[in-house]
């Protein structure tokens, strides 16, 4: 800034680039807003149609020997079926028109130079006339400067510079009394400098992040934290992640299940903890979405898995107690499900001490244990089942009712858990939601018998991607977790429940932080998003909403990331005092 300010000095003349300069669009490639209409119109290859249109005109330009397209130009060589091009181009224009904003950084420095009598100008390579950037100027009370644009003047930046001689022949002045601010080196820099003009190349910083291919939802999301949120949101924090990733993400889900709730009639709908922690958030928060009766639901696989247990199925479900047990001691074996291991003596006594650690070469022994301390597991099994039939009873679950489980995936084990165990109390009917159903042996075996869909699945995703998710699916759970530790019981106390929880044999680092600063970045999005479809009046789908969870967790390159490297025993039911797992660690198998 302070080399700007010296070339300013010495300036006679100041014209500043319009777009990306003076001011932004929330989107990392202008390109975008081509499939805002298209989402708005529902033509998903408008912008194939638009950029052929566009590349006809400048064929068309040539041929007629001007130097300069028009949108009418464009328009009159696109064709989207029974669609009017002259509907499609107002819509485009009135995009335009509600897309661009100041850019803080430069048009507090525009006013400040006009009103200290400067001369101050605009000079833009575009197909839009000048009666569209009076319309912009004038919904920011500016209503006199001077413009220099391609389309009106036939003749531009980019090609000879000629647009930059208007101005000089306009004001009377020495080139190098002239300075042009503007962000492509090509049509601000160079091309200036050629007529002898001083310039400054404008790169905002940080830098615009474009990746080849990204969707429109990530370009967006970068586009609004850029124009929107930089002042609330820190770059490369949880809090980015949360407004980036979790938020579009979640309201995609959420949109999703509405709609699912609309089809499959759904009296209830029970967002299990932790991962419907903020979808549960988000729909309380959030009137644009219609649910049925809804509640944050405390439980878990492990819960309701205890709460199924008894007397006669106990051995069936020792593989089930013994699960992820490698790296345990005995005694966390048992305080993982709420028990209190006997004590230390005793143990050892058994030939099971504190100091061993659990692994193949002796789950022999610890299923002995385990079936010799039945009786004692069968307890907490029965206090869960009791438990459990109050809080479904206490949330007004009757026989009969059309029950909505709300997961992230990948399998059905929480749903099958929970239906094994509540179906003995209640005639209830059971569908599952899940962001993502994995290709796996088990969800196929469980599929035959449990009423389960997802947003993302076969029929909207290759298998390969999918099976990309499900490979990296801790970045995903990451983003759909809670503040608050795993349940894994009940307790009836008169005529409530208490939740049981887990609060881990090794403390979570910092989750409960890290989690409360993701979902202030979801907070912050829902701020600005649900605003920013209402003034562009276009309503993106779930799927779009998705992607950019989806882009990150399909391959492996976010593992490197130093934010993912911060979290630590993320899985309670695997934690151990005698070990810290690191993120990482959960993919090395």
């Amino acid at each position: 800034m302070d080399a700007l300010y010296t070339l300013a000095a010495s300036a006679k003349v100041i014209s500043f680039d319009f777009f990306d300069t003076l001011f932004t669009r929330p989107l990392t490639d202008p390109e975008d807003a081509f499939d805002l209409i298209g989402a708005q119109y529902n033509v998903p290859e408008f912008r194939q149609l638009r950029r052929k249109a566009q590349a006809d005109a400048f064929r068309q330009m040539v041929k007629e020997k001007r130097k300069e397209i028009t949108l009418t130009g464009i328009y009159q060589h696109f064709s989207a079926g029974n669609l009017p091009a002259e509907t499609l181009k107002q819509a485009e224009y009135d995009l335009e028109l509600k897309l661009v904003q100041p850019n803080p950084e430069l048009f507090d420095l525009f006013r400040q130079w006009r009103e200290q009598g400067k001369e101050v100008v605009i000079t833009s390579d575009m197909y839009f006339g000048r009666d569209f950037f009076l319309k912009v100027l004038k919904r920011y009370g500016i209503t006199d400067v001077p413009l220099f644009i391609s389309a009106d003047c036939n003749a531009t930046k980019r090609d000879t510079g000629e647009l930059f001689d208007y101005i000089i022949r306009q004001y009377h002045v020495e080139p190098k009394e002239i300075l042009h601010i503007g962000d492509n080196y090509l049509a601000d820099v160079q091309r200036p400098q050629e007529k002898g003009l001083l310039a400054f190349h404008y790169q905002p910083q940080p830098p615009i992040e474009k990746n080849k291919g990204e969707s429109l939802v990530s370009s967006l999301t970068k586009g609004m934290l850029r124009c929107d949120a930089e002042q609330r949101i820190k770059p490369g924090t949880f809090e980015e992640f949360g407004y980036r990733y979790q938020a579009p993400a979640t309201l995609g889900f959420l949109r999703w299940i509405s709609e699912q709730c609309r089809q499959d009639n759904i009296d209830t709908l029970l967002f299990v903890s932790r991962d419907g922690y903020t979808l549960e958030k988000m729909a309380s928060g959030y009137d644009g979405i219609t649910l049925p009766s809804f509640h944050y639901f405390m439980g878990s696989r492990i819960a309701f898995n205890l709460a199924l247990m008894d007397e006669a199925n106990y051995e069936q479900h020792l593989a089930f107690l013994m699960s992820g047990a490698d790296g345990l001691s005995p005694g966390e074996l048992l305080e993982r499900i709420g028990l209190e291991p006997p004590v230390e003596k005793i143990m050892t006594e058994i030939g099971l001490p504190a100091t061993l650690i659990i692994g193949p070469e002796n789950y022999d022994l610890v299923r002995k244990f385990l079936m010799a301390y039945r009786a004692e597991i069968v307890k907490i099994c029965r206090r869960n089942r009791r438990g459990l039939y109050m809080y479904l009873h206490l949330l007004g679950i009757r026989s009969g009712s059309r029950v909505a489980l709300v997961d992230v995936g990948w399998s059905g084990t929480t749903q099958e858990a929970f239906e094994r165990a509540v179906k003995p109390m209640l005639d209830i009917s059971v569908v599952g939601y899940y962001f993502c159903l994995a290709n796996t042996h088990e969800r196929r075996r469980r599929e035959a018998t449990h009423t389960m869909k997802a947003l993302v699945n076969a029929s909207a995703a290759p298998a390969s991607m999918i099976d990309s998710i499900y490979e990296n699916r801790m970045a995903a759970e990451l983003f759909f977790s809670a503040p608050h530790n795993t349940i894994i019981g009940y307790q009836p106390v008169g005529q409530r429940v208490v939740p049981i929880d887990d609060p881990g044999r090794a403390k979570a680092k910092d989750h409960n932080q890290i989690n409360a600063r993701l979902n202030q970045g979801v907070d912050i999005f829902m701020e600005d998003y649900p605003a920013f479809e209402k003034r562009m009046e276009v309503t993106l789908s779930p799927w779009q909403l998705a992607q950019p969870l989806i882009e990150l967790v399909s391959n492996d390159k976010w593992r490197a990331h130093e934010l993912f490297r911060m979290v630590e025993n993320f899985d309670s039911w695997g934690s151990s005092r005698n070990q810290t797992v690191k993120f990482e660690d959960y993919f090395k198998h």
